[in-house]
């Protein structure tokens, strides 16, 4: 790399000597490159990277190099052993710099000692007000935490020297020692420190301004060894119609006196100086008058000869809140454009509404800092002493006077003409020309810039910085980004970009005419009246308070909202000043060039910062790259309204809104057409309809309606507003009709480009064109004709009546939808998650990967069933980014749920029967039949694996319902024709005649096989494999059949509390036995007469402003079917294809889809926090800061994993935690201590059943990625003793994994994980083996942090194992009754979890769920302890009409103990019961234990627990068992039984059964009333207050 001499602070050969003012300099011209050579070579060096673009530079991975081994001219070096004093280190751009010399050069300077403002006589040291105003704001506690507490406290106390001192008084107020102090050891000074305020008198902004920047000046004078000054300014453009900038001339002054003469009258005259109409404001001129003064200074130095140091002075636009450093978006007080942001946000007009189509010129205040320090560093001291000093800026660049000669100055004009062009035209050059701009102006700039170097050099060097030239925006498109911010995170209404720049434009030609700025001020008097007779109507903004007091919520929001009043006072006070600061000059390519040429040291800055910024700390194109572009500067100023909301106002419960890069938001409704013209159709979706009938705000009342109605449905069960379903199901209807009417008569909609249909599939045609041809491929099907035979042939029935069942199939199966109903769908969905999350991201190499793997394909989507939602979601994600566009496989019971069951219709949904058991051959065969035609026809499907939705966030088993055996029929075998040539009816006669079943023509893309079975024609893979391998070869590829799993994670799933209620209570639809379906109930829909209701629509309005948070949509590897089939022959060798073979090939197909659905979780911090507090109920709670430091580790983990995590680099955790106790729903769910939330704040489960239970849920959801360090966590807690056998450790883990392998859906190899997992935690230092031992090296006494982080992983599964040692308990009434029915365990099994939970047996209110519970049974089972029977076989007739009466089925199982387990235990095993002796020798192998019975089984998963192992010795659960067992036999002991009662005369056992579950079921309950059957169910958790 060729060196640039122009970057030392000094002279090298001063580097290493004390540099004296007596000590002669004398200049030496180097040899340093024009801007010519600058540029070429920086076009080469993007060449370079252009060709080697396939070895991306991985900066992560490079080693930092220490001081030693940088360079001698690295930024860092010449840095070494610096003294630095900076001033406004209070202020935005001073603690941005501050920030940045500890982060970046903390090593590397001396001192860095800090000029402090006593603001009270409280302050009585300056380190006090550096930790209370400067040290205490988030973004150096995040540095603090980053670094480590005890490496920051030492770099503050030993680097860090902060003085009391005054600019604006004699001498800066400083004490005699301070002075000496600074005289002695200063190097380089920072001036950031002025008074911004407009508003102020003229003379205190001169004082602040000008006289303390002349006092610094004359301390720099004084100073042994200074050898840079840096001074900063925003002034840009002294007055607002300015069109260019130039860093050769200073800026007039409104006299013709000299500048020292001006700042003596004013600093010794009371009255006003007349700087108007120069200047708008005082502040203005007051930078403007400095830099004269500067000048003046530098002139005298020459006039008498004496050393002169570097001068730079930076002129900087609006600066803003960061774009990375020190955190995303960070931002300080209410100066420059911050408070702009803030009252836009309030609904004030701070631009000027002529503004639309200027450049939002906004410098991220981390690009400054970069460029402060970067400048600093790369001061010359060898090209000055000639150079010529600014000359004074005229209208005519030709006329230039010299500031020494100190000549007359001509009047100058008041404004200066800027360039106009229209809208449209602005926003196309500021944006989709803005590459073409970048790329002229390098190729140009290198001929510019070196006739403009012809002349000499000005010094004091003038930087002008910004980035109006660079790929921005215009304000038009800026406000929008800003605005879709805070209507999005409040409630207040802001108009947007089209009615706020709508103001006529001004002629210049003829000003008076206009009257400009007379209506500029009454925008501006309208705005701030506007503002204050609204601000008390604002919704306050709070910090989250603890649920158990009122007072406390409102003291804190009262507190908030006297802060905000307070900022927000601030910001309108200063809006004046910051409105003139601004400048119209539209973009255009006159003006890029004209900048170059006047601008060449700014950009000359920011390459030679590049060249010697060796570790990229200080290289600005960091943090504002060079290929910004419009998309940079949205996200960037949505950002800053993110960081104006929370840094600023303080408001704790919101995120930054914009996505890590590489992700998309499904949901952004912004329209920045000029930044993205080709949206891919996503207008048709994003758009309103074109009503013939209703106006636009009707149109738009109707859609916020009908998304209201399904909100409500979704989150409150029922519609706001409303008193019953008749009402309900009107509104909804006559608005569904309106809305589909408009949608097809939109020609829009009808006339929509073809391109933009191609993902519809056969949607995509006109409703009509192939429906009869469906009906004919499906009723040609070999398994329904097959089916039909059999049907006629063993029952006796016509053909036609079996021709027309399955045509009733058919038709109540199919979907009913059309392309203008699609569209509809999209845009309503649009809507709906938009009311519903604050957005829907997903991943766009995910997007490129399905786009990829499925082209030219069939594809089948299959997400992981948590939410109603899930379905449609993933049918919104394909519309909206063009992916096919799935028919939905829902069940028959999705079509009875109202509204909801409407848009999955109008979606393309096609109802089923899932329960195979439920389900005829010919159901099964037409169902099979239109799956394939679907998949042929239209290309993509999408349908569970899971029955149900989890209750629970577990991973759930998959359900055998056929979908996946059917998908797979279809690809690889053939069972159908065709497209069908024939007419339609004529076609379906001749099926219905039909006295044998033809063999239809085979189809020319499959090929054809013979087939046995009505559901699945795979069977004769077996017996033709060689035929089958020849054909994989020669199969074209678009057959193959991908499925995509999909994991759509939740920070708030909407239904979450009726899926808790059906956990926890379990309310039945038909007794006892629960049926797995969604649990909103079916209603029955009766009309009204319209005009009722047009009457009642106005009342179904959501009155909540609930929102859910953000959705993440993860995709899995995908998986072919063809593949799969084709590994799964080589594998076998052609050999042993036994005739499960098909069944192996749908397993193998299930499991790789779940593996993929687990790798495509995407972890929601707010899981993470969920987590951390129920971990914390062991503790009686769990301190905030004791939440940061798990959730800094939790993110390593997780990354660590393969996993993503919606969690920035740069992101404020504290936001994060804080946003997370909101969607938790903390004034719920958590109890958050104390009036005041800080690091000491103590947070815990607000510890109440369905409180925990939905926290569990979002714990439940990332479980998996922990799961095998959890089972680890729990076996190593489990052992008392420090050293153990590793067969013994091995048992454990075995027999834990046997235990919930169910539970958690595990298909592990025990062995392989055991290997892996004791490998990672002998890296780790967790465990040591020794011999055959291993040792547990980790405690809470030598490792407390690391112990704990143990007892977190083991806390993700304690309360499953509670919950089948509870279980367990339970079934200890199979000891005083020989049976239980099935259904009854869960209620039995809760009963005793509130006796245990009472007597503090278990800390989990997570055992009160009967999902585990009937889990349990099912392993259980498994293991030999129980066995099962139906009821009809083992109970006498009027035991069954008893439990009949009771709601239970006379088809329900029973459950008993089996083997030696008979009789609780007591049945000896001997040789004469073998199949006892096996099940005793199976449970001694893997329990370790010689008499296995349910005792046993219940003490040893007790050994598992919370707290096992400290409570071996005293033996305290032992007993546990037998007390459930007394606990049951006590219900039992009634003076008469229920049997009794009915005069039925029943043997023990029998009695003993009926009374059981009658004391249960609360036998007052009279049969068929289920609302008294729900509210029974209720009793149990209940009863103790555990809801």
């Amino acid at each position: 790399m060729t060196p640039v001499p122009t970057i030392s602070i000094t002279d090298p050969d001063l580097e290493s000597k004390d540099y004296m003012p007596s000590r002669a300099s004398t200049p030496v011209v180097p040899d340093s490159p024009s801007i010519f050579d600058v540029v070429k070579e920086l076009e080469n060096e993007e060449l370079d990277m252009n060709l080697n673009d396939d070895e991306p530079l991985n900066i992560s991975e490079e080693k930092e190099l220490t001081l030693e081994e940088l360079p001698s001219n690295s930024i860092r070096t010449l840095y070494k052993h610096k003294s630095i004093l900076l001033t406004g280190v209070t202020g935005f751009v001073g603690k941005a710099i501050f920030w940045k010399l500890l982060n970046s050069l903390g090593g590397s300077v001396e001192k860095i000692y800090v000029l402090l403002r006593p603001v009270n006589r409280q302050q009585r040291s300056a380190r006090g007000r550096l930790q209370e105003d400067v040290l205490s704001n988030k973004a150096f506690v995040q540095l603090r935490r980053t670094m480590g507490h005890h490496a920051f406290d030492t770099l503050i106390e030993d680097k860090v020297v902060p003085l009391f001192g005054d600019l604006s008084q004699p001498n800066m107020d400083l004490s005699d020692e301070d002075h000496a102090l600074l005289l002695q050891n200063i190097d380089l000074i920072i001036h950031c420190a002025a008074n911004m305020d407009g508003n102020e008198s003229l003379k205190a902004a001169v004082k602040t301004n000008c006289l303390g920047t002349l006092q610094l000046l004359d301390l720099a004078n004084k100073c042994k060894s200074v050898s840079g000054f840096i001074y900063l300014s925003s002034l840009q453009y002294f007055n607002q119609d300015a069109k260019t900038s130039n860093e050769k001339h200073l800026y007039p002054l409104p006299t013709d006196d000299s500048a020292i003469k001006i700042f003596t009258d004013i600093m010794h005259s009371a009255d006003d100086y007349p700087y108007a109409p120069t200047y708008s404001n005082c502040y203005l001129f007051s930078k403007s008058l400095t830099e004269h003064l500067l000048v003046n200074e530098v002139v005298q130095k020459r006039l008498n000869k004496t050393r002169q140091y570097p001068i730079a002075i930076m002129r900087l636009t609006s600066v803003g809140p960061s774009v990375q450093e020190p955190l995303i978006g960070w931002a300080d007080g209410v100066n420059s454009i911050n408070g702009t942001i803030l009252l836009m946000g309030k609904g004030a007009k701070v631009i000027q509404p002529h503004f639309g189509d200027s450049v939002a010129d906004v410098l991220p205040v981390d690009y400054v800092a970069r460029l402060v320090l970067g400048c600093a560093a790369t001061l010359s001291q060898s090209n000055y002493e000639n150079a010529e000093v600014p000359n004074v800026y005229k209208a005519s660049p030709s006329n230039r006077e010299s500031v020494v000669e100190d000549v007359k100055k001509e009047e100058y004009p008041s404004s200066i003409r800027s360039h106009r062009r229209t809208a449209s035209q602005s926003s196309r050059m500021s944006v989709r020309s803005s590459t073409f701009i970048y790329q002229h102006m390098l190729k140009n700039i290198s001929s510019n810039v070196s006739k403009e170097n012809d002349a000499a050099s000005t010094f004091p060097i003038i930087y002008q910085v910004s980035n109006s030239k660079v790929r921005p925006v215009t304000w038009r498109v800026g406000y929008e980004s800003i605005r879709q911010y805070w209507i999005k995170n409040t409630n207040i209404t802001i108009p947007s970009a089209k009615s706020y720049f709508n103001s006529p434009r001004v002629n210049p030609a003829n000003p008076s005419t206009n009257s400009p700025g007379l209506a500029r001020a009454r925008t501006v008097m309208n705005s701030i009246k506007e503002y204050y007779s609204n601000q008390a109507d604002n919704t306050p903004i709070s910090v989250p308070p603890s649920v158990q007091s009122n007072e406390k919520t409102s003291m804190a929001a009262k507190r908030s909202s006297v802060r905000l009043s307070r900022t927000v006072d601030k910001a309108a006070k200063l809006a004046a000043t910051v409105k003139n600061n601004m400048y119209s000059s539209p973009l255009n390519m006159e003006d890029v060039m004209e900048d170059v040429n006047h601008n060449s040291n700014f950009y000359s800055l920011v390459r030679s910062i590049k060249t010697v910024d060796f570790d990229m700390e200080f290289d600005p194109s960091v943090v504002v790259p060079d290929d910004a572009d419009g998309h940079f500067w949205v996200n960037y100023l949505s950002n800053a309204a993110y960081g104006i909301h929370y840094y600023v106002c303080q408001e704790s419960a919101c995120r930054l809104p914009t996505p890590i890069y590489g992700w998309s938001c499904g949901i952004q409704i912004a329209d920045y057409g000029s930044i993205n013209d080709d949206n891919n159709g996503y207008h048709v979706i994003s758009r309103q309809v074109n009503s013939a009938i209703s106006s636009q705000s009707e149109v738009v009342q109707r859609t916020a309606r009908m998304v209201a109605h399904v909100k409500a449905l979704l989150i409150h069960n029922t519609p706001v507003g409303v008193t019953n379903t008749k009402e309900k199901d009107d509104v909804w209807l006559m608005d569904l009709d309106d809305v589909l009417d408009d949608w097809c008569q939109d020609l829009d909609v009808i006339n929509s480009d073809k391109d933009k249909r191609m993902a519809l599939g056969k949607w995509r045609r006109k409703v009509g064109s192939n429906d009869e041809s469906v009906k004919v491929i499906v009723l040609n099907d070999k398994r329904v004709n097959l089916a039909i035979n059999q049907i006629t042939q063993n029952a006796g029935v016509p053909r036609q009546t079996a021709v027309n069942e399955a045509m009733k199939i058919l038709m109540r199966m199919s979907e009913r939808t059309q392309l203008a109903f699609v569209w509809f769908t999209g845009s309503f969905l649009r809507s709906l998650l938009d009311n519903l999350f604050d957005n829907v991201r997903v991943l766009e190499d995910s997007l490129r990967s399905i786009r990829q793997t499925t082209m030219g394909k069939r594809v089948v989507y299959v997400p992981v069933s948590k939410s109603l939602l899930d379905p449609l979601i993933v049918w919104y994600i394909a519309i909206r980014y063009q992916l096919p566009v799935p028919a939905l496989a829902c069940d028959e019971s999705m079509s009875q749920m109202g509204p909801i069951s409407d848009v999955y219709r109008l979606a393309g949904a096609y109802y089923l029967k899932r329960d195979k058991t439920k389900r005829s051959p010919l159901n099964s065969a037409v169902t099979a039949a239109y799956t394939q035609v679907l998949l042929r026809e239209h290309g993509a499907l999408a349908f569970y694996l899971e029955r149900s939705r989890t209750r629970t966030g577990k991973f759930q088993e998959s359900y055998t319902d056929g979908l996946i055996d059917m998908v797979v029929e279809a690809t690889l075998q053939t069972n159908q024709t065709g497209r069908i040539s024939v007419t339609a009816p004529n076609a379906i006669s001749r099926v219905a005649s039909e006295t044998h079943h033809p063999s239809p023509p085979g189809s020319p893309e499959t090929p054809r096989s013979g087939v046995t079975s009505p559901t699945m024609s795979i069977d004769s893979l077996a017996n033709n494999f060689s035929t089958l391998q020849q054909q994989f070869q020669q199969r074209k590829i678009h057959k193959d059949v991908i499925f995509v799993p999909i994991n759509i994670s939740y920070e708030n799933v909407p239904e979450l509390p009726h899926l808790i209620d059906e956990v926890l209570d379990q309310q039945p639809s038909n007794g006892p036995k629960q049926a797995n379906v969604p649990s909103s109930a079916p209603s029955q829909r009766t009309l009204s007469r319209p005009s009722e209701t047009m009457d009642r629509r106005n009342k179904a309005n959501d009155d909540s402003p609930r929102k859910c948070g953000r959705v993440f949509f993860g995709v899995g590897p995908p998986i072919s079917v063809l593949e799969v089939a084709e590994e799964f022959n080589r594998e076998s060798n052609g050999s042993n294809l036994s005739e499960t073979y098909e069944e192996e090939i749908i397993q193998a197909l299930t499991k790789k889809i779940h593996e993929s659905q687990c790798k495509a979780l995407i972890v929601p911090p707010t899981s993470l926090v969920a987590s951390i507090i129920l971990y914390g109920r062991a503790t009686q709670g769990v301190c905030i800061g004791k939440i940061k430091e798990f959730m800094e580790w939790l993110k390593l983990e997780v990354l660590d994993s393969g996993h993503l995590i919606d969690w920035q680099e740069g992101e404020d955790l504290d936001s994060i935690i804080m946003s997370s106790f909101r969607l938790l729903d903390d004034q719920k769910n958590i109890i958050i201590d104390g009036k005041e939330i800080n690091d000491d704040t103590n947070i815990k489960v607000n510890d109440h059943a369905d409180n925990v239970m939905a926290l569990s849920y979002y714990s439940n959801q990332i479980i998996d990625v922990f799961l095998l360090d959890a089972f680890f966590a729990v076996v190593y807690l489990s052992f008392f003793e420090s050293t153990i056998l590793e067969d013994e450790f091995m048992d454990r883990f075995r027999f834990l994994v046997q235990l919930l392998e169910k539970e958690f859906v595990l298909q592990w190899d025990v062995e392989e994980k055991f290997s892996t997992v004791i490998e990672a935690y002998i890296q780790k230092n967790f465990i040591r083996r020794r011999d055959r031992q291993l040792l547990l090296l980790i405690n809470m006494e030598n490792e407390p942090f690391s112990y704990e982080q143990l007892i977190f992983l083991a806390s993700l599964i304690y309360p499953t194992v509670d919950a089948y040692w509870i279980t367990s308990c339970s079934l200890s009434a199979l000891e005083a009754v020989p049976m239980l029915p099935r259904c009854i365990v869960p209620l039995l099994a809760q009963w005793i979890a509130t006796h245990l939970i009472t007597g503090r047996r278990t800390i989990y209110r997570e055992v009160l769920s009967t999902e585990s519970s009937r889990t349990a049974v099912d392993v259980f089972m498994s293991m030999g302890f129980l066995t099962e029977i139906q009821a009809k076989e083992k109970l006498s007739p009027d035991a069954q009409i008893l439990l009949h009466e009771l709601g239970i089925p006379t088809s329900e199982i029973l459950i008993e103990l089996s083997g030696q387990n008979s009789g609780g235990g007591k049945t000896p095993v001997s040789p004469v019961d073998p199949e006892g002796m096996i099940k005793a020798v199976m449970a001694q192998i893997e329990m370790n234990r010689a008499n296995s019975n349910m005792a046993d089984l219940c003490q040893q998963i007790d050994t598992y627990r919370l707290g096992a192992a400290s409570q071996r010795e005293s033996f305290q659960n032992v007993q546990v068992f037998q007390k459930c067992l007394r606990q049951i036999k006590g219900i039992l002991q009634a003076n008469v039984s229920f049997a009794k009662k009915r005069n039925v005369q029943l043997p023990e056992a029998e009695d003993g059964l009926a009374q059981l579950v009658y004391s249960l079921l609360a036998s007052s309950i009279p049969a068929g009333d289920r609302a008294a059957h729900a509210r029974a169910l209720r009793r149990i958790s209940e009863a103790y207050n555990l809801r």
